[in-house]
C-alpha cells in the first residue's frame, strides 16, 4: 500500500512539473510585422463597457395628432479602438521596447437591454408613425452615446488597452508604451 501511495505521489509531482514546464511562456524576438499582426487579429478591440441608465422623452404634435412617450431603461455602451483607422507600431529589439500609437477610443456599440414605455398621452389621437419610431430610436441612441461620452468610459478604454498590450508583449519580455493620437473626445455639453 505504501508503495502504491509513493508511486501516485511521484506521478502527481511529475505531472505537475510537466504542466508547469508546458505553461512557460515562449519568449520570442518581436518585430514590427509580428506586433501589427498580433494587434490586428481583431479589427476592433473592445476595451471597456458601461451601463447607462436613461430617461428619454419624445414628443411630436401636429394639427391631427400628438405623439408623446417617455422611455426609461438601461443600455450598455461599448468603447474601444478601430484598429483599421489608425495603428502605428515601432519595435526596438535592442532595448526590448514596443511603441504603439492608436487613435483615441470611440463608442463602438450601444445595446439597449431594458426599457419601459410610459405613454403620457394615451387617447385615440395619440398616433406614432414610422417617422416617430425612427426619431425615438435615433434620439434614444444619441442620448445614451452622450451619457457614455460624458462618463469614465473612454478613459477606461485607454487604460484597458494599455493593460492588454502590456500583458501581450510582456510575455515576450518587451516593455510597451501606448500613445493616443488626436485630441481626447470632449464630453457633450449638458443641456
Amino acid at each position: 500500500m505504501r508503495t502504491l501511495l509513493g508511486y501516485l505521489c511521484a506521478a502527481a509531482v511529475g505531472a505537475l512539473a510537466v504542466l508547469l514546464w508546458l505553461r512557460q511562456p515562449v519568449q520570442r524576438e518581436i518585430n514590427n510585422d509580428f506586433a501589427i499582426t498580433e494587434i490586428k487579429r481583431v479589427a476592433k478591440a473592445f476595451a471597456a463597457e458601461q451601463v447607462v441608465a436613461f430617461n428619454y422623452t419624445h414628443k411630436r404634435s401636429d394639427v391631427v395628432s400628438t405623439a408623446q412617450v417617455s422611455i426609461f431603461g438601461k443600455a450598455r455602451a461599448f468603447a474601444g479602438f478601430d484598429l483599421v483607422k489608425h495603428l502605428r507600431v515601432n519595435v526596438d529589439q535592442a532595448k526590448k521596447r514596443v511603441l504603439v500609437e492608436l487613435a483615441q477610443p470611440e463608442i463602438l456599440g450601444v445595446d439597449v437591454f431594458d426599457q419601459t414605455y410610459q405613454y403620457e398621452k394615451d387617447w385615440p389621437w395619440n398616433r406614432f408613425s414610422e417617422e416617430d419610431r425612427d426619431a425615438v430610436a435615433r434620439g434614444l441612441r444619441q442620448g445614451v452615446l452622450n451619457d457614455a461620452k460624458a462618463g469614465p468610459l473612454l478613459r477606461e478604454a485607454r487604460e484597458s488597452i494599455k493593460d492588454f498590450l502590456t500583458a501581450m508583449f510582456g510575455v515576450h519580455g518587451y516593455a510597451v508604451t501606448v500613445e493616443f493620437s488626436g485630441p481626447e473626445t470632449a464630453p457633450p455639453p449638458k443641456g
